[in-house]
């Protein structure tokens, strides 16, 4: 257990300000589980939220003095992100037109998945190279992961970013602003449309923000935790989406593995985002920060904290969309891995037609391709 040491140096903290972090009740440990994680958020809230920490808080104008004091980002390093999102539009056009198109053509899939295949195959193809890059950073060129209470101990405001990690943030931030086109332009409408699109901006608003702020070496593992479950449920989609051809035809093996693909991704989702994002990243960002980083100038410590806490809820509420999947295959209701963002709308369209009709209006749309 470590223990907090005060610095008695820092520029912007009031004396009040600073005898109040000195007295910050509690301690670390290196080994944090959910317990650990409640009551270190529980003692970091009662310290940063006491009335006298904010007696002359002003807001907005005092968020925005903060924010500025705190941001380093150049200009022309916003430009790189925008061309790198133009980029990856322009390369996802192309690997659907290229490679997609010819592929479901082939296959012969019906229409409605002919249009889902291409986003889920992309999708997972980018996660997958990303995810790996990412692995490749935190256990080959830092130790992050399995030591992230060091993330904070060479921490200063405006340090240089690494050149492979600042590759990693704007290839990252410059897909989820093209995400967002995507979402509203290129990808198959769900339930959660609205859901997606925060996410995006969220997760593009942490990523810039992190990097600006200089939180760059904890957005790794962010990114980390994240990125694995993703492989998994684009793989998932893609082979299910395989599996049924033109004229009611069905490819069993390619549902059995898309079976197995979610497995992985259900057993994923609870590993990555629900423990070791909340042990690894909320500990570190919410408890460890306070007493090993508050001192040295880590500012900006509620709304970065408030926003990770908001993608942890984002996490738990898709965990809803999961387990009711999941309900739905062992209780037999569900024809495979259907998406529960779009089973519902996809019954009303075809909860008046028999299977025939569903037959030979495939076949019409198909002649009329044609």
């Amino acid at each position: 257990m470590v223990s907090n040491q005060p610095n008695m140096h820092h520029p912007y903290l009031t004396a009040e300000q600073l005898d109040n972090w000195k007295g910050l009740k509690g301690n670390i440990t290196f080994t944090p589980n959910y317990i650990d994680l409640v009551r270190g958020i529980w003692n970091t809230i009662a310290w940063y939220y006491a009335p006298h920490m904010w007696r002359d808080y002003v807001f907005p104008q005092s968020f925005i003095n903060e924010f500025l004091r705190y941001f380093y980002f150049p200009l022309n390093q916003v430009y790189y992100i925008v061309y790198i999102a133009i980029a990856i539009t322009f390369l996802r056009y192309a690997f659907e037109k290229f490679v997609c198109k010819p592929l479901v053509n082939w296959l012969d899939l019906t229409t409605l998945n002919k249009n889902k295949f291409p986003e889920s195959a992309w999708k997972c193809l980018f996660y997958t190279c990303t995810w790996a890059f990412n692995v490749y950073l935190l256990h080959y060129c830092y130790d992050y992961f399995h030591q992230p209470y060091l993330i904070w101990d060479d921490w200063a405001p405006g340090m240089s970013v690494p050149f492979n990690i600042k590759l990693m943030y704007f290839i990252q931030c410059g897909f989820y602003l093209h995400s967002i086109y995507g979402t509203l332009c290129m990808d198959y409408k769900r339930k959660d449309f609205y859901a997606m699109l925060l996410h995006h901006v969220l997760t593009m608003t942490l990523i810039f923000v992190s990097y600006a702020t200089r939180y760059h070496k904890i957005g790794l593992l962010v990114l980390f935790v994240h990125d694995i479950t993703d492989i998994w449920l684009e793989l998932a989609k893609a082979l299910h989406y395989l599996s049924l051809r033109r004229g009611g035809r069905e490819c069993p093996r390619w549902e059995t593995a898309a079976n197995v693909c979610f497995v992985m991704f259900l057993l994923s989702w609870f590993l990555f985002r629900l423990y070791w994002y909340p042990i690894k990243v909320l500990y570190s960002t919410g408890v460890v920060t306070a007493y090993r980083a508050y001192d040295k100038g880590c500012g900006l410590y509620g709304f970065f904290n408030s926003l990770l806490w908001i993608l942890f809820g984002l996490n738990v509420y898709w965990l809803y969309f999961i387990l009711q999947l999941l309900f739905r295959v062992l209780s037999g209701s569900s024809n495979g891995l259907e998406d529960t963002r779009e089973a519902e709308e996809e019954s009303i369209s075809t909860s008046t037609k028999t299977p025939k009709n569903n037959v030979l209006n495939e076949d019409l749309k198909n002649k009329k391709e044609k």
